[in-house]
């Protein structure tokens, strides 16, 4: 449902290096039409031409390779195309953990760049632009009594000076793959762990709600890893079986450029979806096993005097993680849910001290386990693409000092054209444990979004 802007331009940009080599002047024309207007873009027409031109001007210009450069930039697409959301938030009762400003709020802006290179290769780059981090509390200072905020105000030298907010980009997924059979292909990268339906379905166009739900959020598994994935599936009658195979750096404070240890995390899932005489049917189970580290680096000397560079590790745990999902579709109803589970233990040597609490022996924490889950259902209404939806979920976190949860949510969304869709979400959450640390009352919130792919 998203369109693609096709452009040739990566193949112009290898057709007007290799016309530089050939004849610096017939190379100036093609790289001059190799970026062509958003108008042109969007019709693709004038892509064509230029395509052809660039055809035509290396086809003058002579040589050996001409004809599989000339192939090569007929043939190549770079497919741009990506989803937006605008969301108004008003909290509706008094909660002391959440902001009671009612607001408006543009939260994702993401582009994908995706490209079919040939002979079963293919590539893919997601990335969400941001206005983080400025205005945002630096870890180091949310205890603060007045914490500072991060202000990235500059000066704009193209606007004489005046201020400019700078805003960050955050890389969701970048990667390159090789079909080798159907049953086979082969992932190099950074990629959306395979598990569950949110965290790989999660464009705000396509997610029924508002909101993922809580539990999913919390990133029981790692929502992305960098290493190598192999994935394939295969059809028995009306059933398709899959899997997922991921090797990676695992979580880590730079996981996706940099392993603080020896150990590569593993990842599995086996899926099936099968056509039913009543809908469609989607089964599936993931397992992640990894180790968390964090160390620093400094320079020391060794015991014959050379100097050398030492690896102290402050931080180091064990987790498993295990979900489960369903989901089944039958005309316009849908019905789906996930359960997921953590489980962590602290290498001994370096295990946290709990949080200091008056009255209370110094000590350290425990191993623990972390288990939530969600169900939903939905339904497409004949008259105006209008679909009520409705869900519950429960969380349970397994650490000191943190809640047990639970919240209930539902709304509609309307489709007034496809690419478009209007959501409104009413959530109440409470706590299920027994604690007067911040109250039995969870947040009373409204929701209100537009999400629009193009």
């Amino acid at each position: 449902m998203m369109t693609r802007i096709t452009l040739p331009l990566a193949g112009a940009s290898l057709a007007a290096a290799y016309l530089a080599a050939l004849s610096p002047a017939a190379a100036q024309e093609p790289a001059a039409d190799a970026a062509p207007s958003p108008d042109a873009a969007a019709t693709g027409a004038t892509t064509d031409a230029e395509a052809d031109a660039l055809a035509a001007a290396l086809a003058e210009s002579g040589g050996s390779q001409t004809d599989s450069v000339v192939e090569e930039v007929q043939e190549f697409a770079l497919n741009i195309y990506g989803f937006t959301d605008f969301t108004y938030t008003h909290r509706l009762n008094d909660f002391a953990y959440a902001s009671p400003y009612p607001t408006f709020m543009v939260g994702n802006v993401n582009l994908y760049v995706g490209a079919e290179l040939g002979s079963g290769w293919r590539s893919l780059v997601e990335f969400r632009l941001m206005y983080l981090p400025h205005g945002a509390v630096p870890p180091d200072e949310a205890l603060a009594t007045e914490p500072d905020r991060i202000d990235t105000t500059v000066n704009d030298p193209a606007d004489y000076g005046r201020p400019l907010r700078w805003g960050g980009v955050e890389i969701e997924r970048a990667w390159l793959e090789y079909n080798v059979h159907p049953l086979l292909t082969l992932r190099g990268g950074q990629w959306l762990t395979p598990y569950g339906i949110w965290n790989v379905d999660h464009g705000t166009p396509v997610i029924i709600g508002v909101r993922r739900p809580y539990v999913v959020g919390e990133a029981l598994i790692p929502e992305r890893q960098t290493g190598l994935q192999a994935y394939g599936s295969f059809l028995t009658g009306r059933t398709e079986i899959g899997y997922d195979l991921g090797l990676s750096n695992g979580r880590g404070p730079i996981d996706a450029y940099q392993d603080m240890d020896k150990n590569k995390a593993f990842t599995g899932r086996l899926w099936v979806s099968s056509e039913l005489p009543a809908g469609t049917l989607n089964v599936g189970a993931t397992v992640y096993r990894g180790t968390y580290t964090d160390r620093f680096s400094r320079y020391a000397f060794t015991t014959t005097g050379q100097s050398a560079v030492e690896y102290i590790s402050t931080a180091r745990y064990d987790e498993l993680g295990m979900a489960a999902d369903v989901r089944w579709i039958w005309d316009a109803l849908t019905v789906q849910g996930e359960l997921i589970v953590r489980d962590t233990a602290y290498d001994d040597a370096l295990r946290p001290e709990n949080f200091p609490l008056p009255g209370v022996p110094n000590g350290f924490a425990a191993d623990f386990r972390s288990i939530g889950w969600y169900a939903m259902a939905a339904y497409r209404l004949p008259w105006w693409n209008i679909m009520p939806f409705i869900g519950g979920e429960q969380y349970k976190p397994g650490v000191e000092l943190t809640q047990d949860a639970a919240a209930i949510w539902g709304g509609l969304n309307i489709r007034p054209v496809p690419r478009v869709v209007l959501k409104a979400q009413f959530t109440q959450s409470w706590f299920t444990d027994d604690t007067d640390l911040v109250g039995d009352d969870g947040i009373q919130a409204l929701d209100l979004q537009a999400a629009w792919s193009f």
